[in-house]
Parts: structure tokens; sequence; C-alpha cells
């Protein structure tokens, strides 16, 4: 994946020439055979175009050799993917929406504008890995999850966090001949809601203000903590009800990325808006030049970009890469961009600064 390390140095090698390839890909049974078929369909294009243009390229041809033969099994259930090949390395992104037409390009920068939805979301934050009588603690820095180091003395289990003389164990009777304990469920309960309170207080005091916090856990889990924990940094709304043990830390992103999108599309209309209304009043936030100008000197707090684009009667190919330029350099300076359908900008621009 483009991880920010990663992407970082696919933009520090784009002062040689980058192929980007946007392809959708097979899933099931005869994924394997079927992607090598398609990749080795575009490498071929790909290897022509190169003997023609740039026959010196000999560095970039061994990259796509080498992406040729370990992509097909990596890829195997992945339904679309972009992928970026220079002469030091290769690296692929996968995609959460099929590719509606598939290209590629050979050119002196990557190619980002399918990567807008992908690239705008950038989670930071921690993770709450919560079950019932435990907690672990995830990071989230620009959609990469580390695991959280806590102190010993952390209340990650029950026992930790309040103690071994519980309301939970007392014994209300048993069964021969096994002598298996009988525990109320209303005494679990409070357990479980004192070990969360604890969990919640310790949370207040750890992590920074402000900053989100993202909870993975089981339903009934979710729905008790609710109730007990008012800090405004929990993102409840885009809890992940599940197991936390269930999933890896690629299905986690991917699912922290899926519960976000719903909120950055509510934002990103919102900012389109203003950045219409600003636009009308000063154009120059629509002319692609002083746009670039203005994010290189950190002018703007944020660029409105379409999520699809291709030339039209009022948008032309060279106002496309106008656009590419734009987002290399607003990730270059960390200046967020938000992705919205073409219909919200005005008319005839490939982009909007505020």
């Amino acid at each position: 994946m483009l991880y920010p390390e990663s992407l970082t140095q696919l933009l520090a090698d784009s002062n040689q020439p980058v192929i980007s390839l946007f392809i959708n890909l097979e899933t099931g049974g005869q994924a394997i055979n079927a992607n090598k078929i398609k990749l080795n369909s575009f490498s071929k294009q790909i290897r022509e175009q190169l003997t023609t243009d740039y026959p010196e390229e000999k560095a970039l041809l061994n990259q796509l050799e080498d992406l040729l033969s370990t992509a097909p099994q990596e890829l195997a259930h992945i339904q679309s993917v972009a992928f970026y090949i220079t002469a030091a390395g290769h690296y692929s992104q996968p995609l959460h929406y099929p590719i509606t037409t598939e290209y590629f390009l050979i050119a002196d920068q990557p190619d980002l504008r399918p990567l807008s939805s992908e690239l705008s979301l950038s989670l930071n934050g921690t993770i709450l890995c919560l079950n019932k009588t435990t907690f672990s603690l995830k990071s989230i820095q620009q959609n990469v999850i580390r695991d959280y180091p806590l102190p010993k003395d952390a209340p990650t289990t029950i026992e930790i966090g309040i103690g071994t003389e519980r309301k939970g164990e007392v014994v209300q009777g048993f069964s021969s001949p096994t002598h298996s304990f009988v525990v109320k469920e209303n005494e679990q309960l409070i357990d479980q809601t004192n070990y969360f309170r604890v969990i919640g207080r310790y949370l207040d005091d750890l992590l920074p203000e402000k900053a989100p916090i993202y909870v993975v856990t089981l339903p009934g889990n979710l729905n008790l903590f609710k109730e007990l924990v008012v800090n405004p940094n929990y993102r409840m709304d885009q809890a992940i009800q599940t197991s936390p043990d269930s999933l890896s830390d690629d299905d986690l992103l991917d699912k922290l990325l899926t519960n976000a999108r719903h909120e950055l599309r509510q934002k990103a209309l919102g900012l389109a808006e203003r950045a219409a209304s600003a636009y009308h009043g000063d154009s120059n936030l629509g002319d692609p030049e002083i746009i670039l100008s203005r994010i290189n000197n950190r002018q703007l707090t944020a660029l409105i970009i379409p999520t699809a684009l291709a030339p039209s009667a009022t948008i032309s190919a060279d106002q496309i890469m106008d656009l590419n330029h734009m987002m290399i350099a607003a990730i270059q300076t960390g200046l967020p961009f938000y992705p919205v359908p073409v219909e919200n900008i005005p008319t005839g621009l490939v982009a909007v600064g505020i």
C-alpha cells in the first residue's frame, strides 16, 4: 500500500519517468490466472511505449517485470488497484471502488487523480480494542496502524482494573459433580461496568485532548461503554462492532476508512459550497496557476477537487494534468483536499481553493 513513507518516496522519484496503471481485478477461484492475463496485456502495451519513448529506461522495465511476478498472488482478493512503477521500485494501492476506465500513463509524475478519495481520507488518533475483561490500544497516524505500548500497571485486564475480589465472583450456588460456580448475570454486569469506568478514566488521563478515539468491540460492550464515557473524542458513530481479535490491522484499517467516508463526504460537500461562493467573489480561487502558487506558499486552508474527471466540452486534457500537479503539491505541503462530484464545482474548473 501507499503508506506515507512510500508515497513520499514515490513523489521523490518523480523527476524520472513513472508508470501509473489503473485496473480492475478478478476475485474468486480463477482470479490469479485472470489477473495474470490482464496484467500481461497491459505490460505488453507498456513495454512497447517504453521501447519507443524511453529506450534507455532499463531499470524501469526491470521493475515492471518484478511487479508482474508478484502482483497476481498478492492481489487475488482486491477489486481494483493503482500501480506506480519507478526505476527505484513499485507500489500498489488497493481501491475501494471500480475503475471506470482502465488505463496506464507514463509521465514525469505519478497520476494521483484516481486516488483522490483514498488520499484525502487520512485517519489519525487512537484505536480502543475493547473486550469484556481486557483492552488494548493501537495508534493510527496517516492511516498507518501500530501497537500502542502501555505500561505494566495499565488496567489492560479486569484483574488489574478492579482487583480480584469482584462483585461478579459471588457464588450463588454450585452443581455436582463438577462443583461449577453459578454466577448471577447482573453481578457480572456490575464487574464489567466498573471495569469499563476504570478504562474510561484511564484513557481520559492518558490520551491527548481533541484526538479521535475509534472503538472496536462487540455490540453489547459498545452499548454499555457508550453509557459510561462522556469524552467527546470517542467516535462512537464510527465504531466497528465486532470482536477486535477477529481483525488484522489491514482489515481494521479498511473498516475504519469505510466508516469515515460518509463523514468526509458531508464535510466535503459543505466546503464545496463555501468554495463556490468564495470563487464568485474572487475568480483567482479557480485559476490553476494561482491555486498552485498559493498551495506552495501555504496560503490556502483546503482544496476542493472532483472525485472523477475526464476531458469534456468544458474541461481540457491540460486542465486535468493541472489537477494532478495541484494534488501532488497539496500532499507535499500537507494541505487537506476534499473530493466532491464534479457538478459541485463551478462549471469549467478542475479545482477551487479556499
